[in-house]
């Protein structure tokens, strides 16, 4: 990590020398100095880093290393936030004379420091020779595979969830009897075990299978986790049984949901999921919303102490998970290390014995056998580099196997160096937290940690990591979208705590929640607020970046504090108003108040010239400062989709947001016009438009036709269901798209008379939804000779009519295919047609029939789901029963 550290502090000073000049004048070359000796002792880090963990001294002397480079990352900010606070005053005459005073002082304040940091350098560097560690390359080389830098390969998951399911199959078939059979009571069926055994794994495994899904009414699951909160869960079973939105639970209180909850499940054979309880309370804040009705209902419960689950039910014993026997061992570690070949039979003799010897040192864990065996798969297979992991795995784990941690750092230290901080950055999210892929990403490339690869935008380079760490093991997908691209990810409690521990070894950041020795902060330079109060800090002028999650009854004052932040993430936390002091905050490059309820942005905001994201989803805010669009950093820009907002009066002199990649939210109306600048900003890439956007057809068509590097647009007109009956169009006439060849994604949402013709869609589609479009004419004869594209969805009133015809070739390259809230009655697919069809979704057709061969000519299909069809057409298709389901019996099961 140290490593990462100086790399990341070098860059930075590189950047201020550049960007600074003038105000870093008087200390260019203290800093310049510092500047080289860092970069001497980069060269040993590598190897140090790897060699730490074995040895104290060289444990230490890098330890050195990263608080010296820290230090010297503080001095710079810190003096450049100063000079920035003087020059502030700046625009009046009479304060030029007190301004370069102040500089005069300010340089003689700086240059103490920066002469310590040099002389604590020398020191360290010296220190090499006195303590014996002048030779850390050849005694890494010495110390086994921990300096052997393996060659970075860039793979996917080899293998899908279900896929990695090893061992389970009496443990599914006595859960499954358990639900289904058993007593007529309500019940409550437990799965117990330690960490990463698998509970989890088991009950997902149980909870999606059909016989389960036929034979509840009602199936819902939600993550509990130890840092739980009653109102958190509840909201989450009202989302999920009720479909209650997120705006309508914030008005009840829990005992409203309580009972509602139970009056909803009253008549229903129910099945309710809750994954990881930690305390017997969790069962008294929610058993009130389960009732007890002699009608089979059931409640599956995970968790690591047998004493929760017969709290919960004392009459059912819990399932006790067993470690994996030496074949499965074997069999999982097979799989992990072979990728798509079951056995090792295609590996040398000698790795048989080597890979009985390792996965034997796991104890059975499955965690800990699929971390070992993702860190082989990217290895050479030959002995020296097998047995090198073998001498690393300490036999500590084959005696307690609940201690999984020389598996995780093992291959934690096998990460690349710019891996390391993304990896440990998930730490900051509360337990189980679903994390937003596009948030994570974008926090990433605002705390500096993603790396420029040529002309390619910083975003997708993140989004890259975050596969890559996915494909070695370290990170979970909680959904991908209907492209494959991640929507959100999360990370496994070991891995999580594991983080955690070696993050604030590192002082890379730390967690603040209700046990944290009362809320206060000590070296960590990101802090995650899991806590109802913001917490004291002796080190909050430190601080780089602040996570709130659950500062629901708090406002965040006193902002001036924390004066060197990057990152400023309040998404969620109820914050009317805003402390004008976040205009003190020049470093910042990231502020988040998504769902914060603001009503107004301070117009010191506009001192923020550094912001790389502004996100102001769903506030209250309706007027954007003016300074905002002069930010020539700005790349990511969410605006206010709760009302309309005043963007620009007066169009701006000169260049503004040149470097801006997304926008999205913007409400066209009265207020809203285009021609007061946003036809200005053509390198957009994301674009979403909403509202009247006929009022300002003209413009809009220009403005878009200028737009040559847009990747994503969505236009989305609110009046389409208002005021149907009109001669205009609510979707501007686009007439061509012709000139858009990085255009892969479009959504219209609005009233359209008529498709464009094939030439004038993009000629790279790849994405295409409609929603609201009232045609009349069938769309498919025109969108299944498109040649790139992949996704379709056909959403509520896209088309008007009766059938939907997908003719023999059409739809050569579609994967996803959703039709959703549709009148349509018949769908025909004839043979070639879909050829290579992976996942439909029918959604709330209750007229449809797939006629006259059902999916048959389909053979690609993988995944259909179907919801709210009708009875008749569900019971056709229905498991080994329905009088169609030879034609679909070739998909896994619904």
């Amino acid at each position: 990590m140290a490593e990462y550290v100086v790399t990341f502090v070098l860059d930075r000073i590189a950047s201020y020398l550049l960007e600074e000049a003038n105000s870093l004048s008087n200390i260019h070359d203290e800093v310049a100095k510092i500047e080289g000796e860092l970069r001497r002792m980069q060269c040993f880090l590598k190897d140090a880093d790897s060699k730490k963990d074995a040895d104290e001294r060289v444990r230490n002397w890098v330890a050195d290393i990263r608080d010296v480079a820290y230090d010297t990352e503080d001095v710079l900010e810190y003096y450049i936030f100063r000079l920035a606070q003087y020059r502030r005053k700046g625009f009046l005459a009479s304060f030029k004379r007190y301004i370069f005073c102040n500089d005069l002082i300010l340089h003689r304040r700086v240059r103490e420091p920066i002469n310590r940091i040099r002389t604590r350098l020398q020191d360290i560097s010296n220190s090499r020779s006195t303590y014996g560690i002048e030779n850390i390359v050849e005694a890494s080389q010495r110390a086994g595979f921990a300096a052997s830098r393996l060659q970075e390969k860039r793979r996917s998951s080899p293998y899908d969830y279900e896929e990695d399911v090893i061992g389970l199959a009496e443990d599914t078939k006595v859960v499954e009897s358990q639900l289904i059979c058993g007593e007529s009571r309500r019940s409550v069926i437990s799965i117990i075990g330690m960490a990463g055994i698998g509970k989890t794994t088991l009950a997902k495994k149980v909870y999606l299978s059909s016989d389960i899904r036929r034979h509840f009414d009602c199936c819902a699951w939600v993550y509990v986790s130890q840092e739980y909160r009653a109102k958190d869960i509840l909201n989450e079973l009202g989302k999920n049984i009720l479909g209650m939105s997120k705006a309508d639970l914030e008005q009840w209180n829990s005992q409203d949901l309580l009972m509602t909850l139970s009056v909803f499940l009253e008549d229903k054979r129910y099945l309710i999921a809750l994954d990881d309880i930690w305390k017997c309370e969790v069962w008294d804040d929610l058993k009130a919303a389960f009732p007890e009705k002699k009608n089979g209902s059931r409640v599956l419960l995970t968790t690591r102490f047998k004493e929760v689950a017969l709290y919960a039910d004392p009459n059912c014993p819990p399932h006790e998970l067993s470690l994996l026997n030496d074949e499965d061992s074997r069999k999982l570690f097979s799989r992990k290390v072979c990728v798509k070949i079951e056995s090792f039979t295609s590996l040398p003799p000698w790795a048989e014995e080597l890979g009985k010897q390792i996965v034997q040192t796991c104890g059975g864990l499955p965690l800990a056998i699929v971390v070992l065996g993702g860190l082989l798969s990217r290895k050479d297979a030959t002995f020296i580099e097998w047995q090198k992991v073998l001498q690393s795995v300490h036999w500590q784990l084959r005696q307690d196997p609940a201690q999984c941690a020389e598996i995780l750092a093992l291959s934690y230290n096998d990460l690349p160096y710019y891996l390391k901080p993304c990896f440990l950055y998930f730490g900051l999210f509360p337990e189980d937290f679903e994390i937003s892929a596009r948030r994570l990403v974008t926090l990433w490339v605002a705390e500096g940690f993603v790396q420029s690869r040529g002309q390619e935008p910083l975003e997708d380079v993140a989004e890259d990591y975050l596969e890559e760490l996915i494909g070695r093991s370290m990170v979970l997908v909680g959904k991908r979208k209907s492209d494959g691209r991640i929507k959100t990810c999360r990370m496994h409690d070991l891995l999580r705590e594991f983080s955690i521990s070696k993050a604030k070894e590192d002082h890379f950041l730390e967690v603040i929640h209700e046990d944290s020795n009362n809320g206060f902060i000590t070296g960590g330079r990101r802090v995650g607020i899991h806590f109802d109060v913001l917490p004291t800090s002796r080190n909050a002028s430190k601080l780089r970046s602040l996570l709130c999650f659950d500062l629901n009854k708090t406002d965040i004052q006193n902002l001036k504090r924390y004066r060197l932040l990057h990152v400023l993430d309040l998404e969620g936390v109820y914050l009317p108003n805003l402390d004008f002091a976040v205009g003190d905050l020049i470093h910042l490059r990231y502020l988040g108040l998504r769902a914060t309820w603001l009503k107004k942005l301070p117009s010191s905001i506009g001192y923020l010239f550094n912001l790389q994201t502004l996100d102001l989803r769903s506030t209250l805010i309706d007027l954007v400062p003016f300074g905002i669009w002069k930010f020539r950093h700005l790349r990511n820009l969410y605006l206010n989709d709760l009302k309309e907002m005043v963007l620009m009066v007066n169009p701006p002199m000169g260049p503004i947001l040149a470097n801006l990649q997304i926008l999205r939210g913007i409400r066209i109306g009265s207020k809203s016009h285009v021609e007061c600048g946003l036809d200005k900003l053509t390198n957009i890439r994301e674009l979403e438009l909403l509202g009247a956007l006929h009022l300002q057809e003209d413009a809009l068509v220009k403005w878009i036709s200028s737009c040559k590097n847009l990747e994503c647009l969505k236009l989305h007109d609110f009046s389409t269901f208002v005021n149907f009956d009109r001669t205009y169009l609510s979707i501007p006439n686009l007439m061509t798209f012709s000139g858009h060849c990085r255009l892969f994604k479009l959504h219209f949402g609005g009233f359209i008379k008529k498709l464009p013709d094939i030439e004038d869609f993009p000629p790279y589609l790849t994405e295409l939804s409609l929603e609201g479009s009232f045609l009349m004419e069938d769309p498919i004869p025109k969108l299944e000779m498109l040649p790139n594209l992949r996704v379709l969805k056909l959403k509520q009133s896209s088309f008007l009519g009766k059938e939907l015809i997908c003719s023999r070739g059409g739809f050569c390259q579609l994967h996803f295919l959703k039709l959703s809230f549709l009148v349509v009655e018949k769908l025909w697919i004839e043979d070639g047609a879909l050829s290579n069809l992976r996942q439909l979704e029918i959604i709330d057709c209750k007229k449809i029939k797939i006629v006259p061969n059902g999916l048959h000519p389909v053979t690609t299909l993988k995944d259909l789901k179907l919801g709210y069809t009708s009875r008749e057409f569900e019971l056709k298709v229905q498991d080994r029963r329905g009088e169609n389901w030879f034609r679909i019996q070739q998909v896994p099961p619904i």
